[in-house]
């Protein structure tokens, strides 16, 4: 697992959500709680339910790295901010 980061890049998360950005950044695209869920799951931390999964996705957007997108009222995602090295 990652330890815990404390940088101007990844912030003072906790090595989930650290984890998850670093994913968010290496991959790109639309991220949804299923997609950071299966990150989650690939990195090898447990399978935590879907609203952890929408509050880290929260947490990012709310720090800035993220730009949430509702698509419809059923349909959320979130993409990388430009603005904090986001293509």
């Amino acid at each position: 697992m990652s330890a815990r980061r404390t940088s101007e890049s990844t912030g003072p998360f906790c090595p989930r959500v650290a984890d998850l950005l670093a994913a968010i950044r290496r991959d790109g695209g639309q991220w949804t709680t299923l997609r950071a869920q299966d990150t989650y799951r690939d990195a090898g931390f447990d399978a935590p339910q879907r609203s952890t999964a929408r509050g880290d996705l929260e947490l990012l957007k709310r720090a800035g790295f993220l730009i949430r997108h509702d698509q419809d009222k059923t349909r959320r995602y979130y993409t990388l901010n430009p603005a904090k090295g986001g293509a």
